[in-house]
């Protein structure tokens, strides 16, 4: 099965900030991943996705991810129509000789940015809670 799975265990940013509103740091990372966090990194792995010179309908430019969300993180894999991205992705089959990997680079290139976003939330919240 192809997924993208997204790991902050090692950010001193994140675990500092979230130690500073412990009571609500779980609910505000869930309400950001699921508004936001999800979206953008189904837009990354889309923008690297490959198109065949066939003439089909191509998952790249269809609704073809999906995410699976639970506490503190989300997974986003292929809708089962589009079950068949594990074969470039991983670079199986008689076809696919190279991992084109677009799941993980996809990822990758929106880790940084979703960091941020959870962070500047965080932050936004404490400053909240301390002016009231």
């Amino acid at each position: 099965m192809v997924k993208a799975t997204i790991d902050f265990k090692n950010s001193e940013r994140l675990l500092q900030a979230m130690s500073k509103i412990p009571d609500q740091s779980e609910e505000v990372i869930n309400r950001i991943l699921k508004s936001k966090g999800t979206t953008e990194v189904m837009h990354g792995i889309i923008g690297f996705m490959p198109i065949s010179a066939r003439k089909k309908h191509h998952a790249k430019e269809s609704s073809s991810l999906k995410e699976r969300l639970f506490n503190l993180g989300f997974e986003v894999l292929p809708k089962p129509t589009y079950s068949y991205l594990v074969f470039p992705n991983d670079g199986r089959g008689a076809h696919n000789k190279v991992a084109q990997e677009f799941f993980e680079k996809g990822l990758e290139t929106k880790e940084d940015m979703l960091l941020d976003m959870l962070v500047d939330e965080l932050v936004r919240v404490q400053e909240k809670a301390l002016s009231i």
